[in-house]
């Protein structure tokens, strides 16, 4: 299911491989590439901030399922209840990377970052949020839980390439957004 899901927001995209600025990347392979100026713009960094914190840079790709999901639960009455809520799940891939350097003039300069592919070759994504199933738990007031009695994925959305450094994690202006 998670590599469907990476399947799907491939397709929406139309393309294999997308470019922005010097940012190109296959989310399907999790290969491409990230210039340093996409970077140093991501966290405000000169040219030595770059050449010292490179070594500390990550990459990810995160994959938004959305769903409208109905949850039944019994009211603080006795009745049933049920309502639909709309339930936003993201799946984050990590990705492995190594510096990309240029030597000039005897000095060796960072040209950007070379996205060698995911860490996991099966997809195995990082949670983030709860994907919502029937029969699981959904919110309530307190002591009125109920469960998740219908699930309808109603779209996929890729939320993007991202960057980390030092724990702090940027989006970068891949794909574009739609304005």
């Amino acid at each position: 299911m998670k590599t469907a899901r990476i399947a799907v927001a491939a397709a929406l995209f139309a393309v294999t491989a997308f470019a922005n600025a010097s940012v190109t990347f296959d989310p399907m392979t999790g290969i491409g590439f990230v210039g340093k100026g996409d970077v140093q713009l991501a966290y405000g960094w000169n040219n030595a901030q770059l050449q010292a914190n490179a070594a500390g840079v990550s990459f990810s790709y995160q994959v938004r399922q959305d769903y409208v999901a109905v949850c039944t639960f019994t009211t603080g009455e006795g009745t049933n209840g049920e309502k639909t809520h709309n339930v936003s799940h993201t799946l984050k891939y990590g990705g492995s990377s190594v510096v990309n350097y240029d030597a000039r003039e005897n000095k060796i300069q960072i040209t950007g970052f070379k996205l060698t592919g995911y860490l996991d070759p099966n997809f195995g994504g990082i949670s983030v949020g709860t994907e919502p199933k029937v029969g699981d738990p959904c919110p309530g007031n307190e002591g009125h839980d109920g469960v998740w009695s219908s699930v309808t994925a109603v779209g996929t959305g890729a939320d993007g390439l991202y960057v980390s450094y030092g724990g702090v994690e940027v989006r970068l202006n891949w794909p574009a957004p739609v304005l």
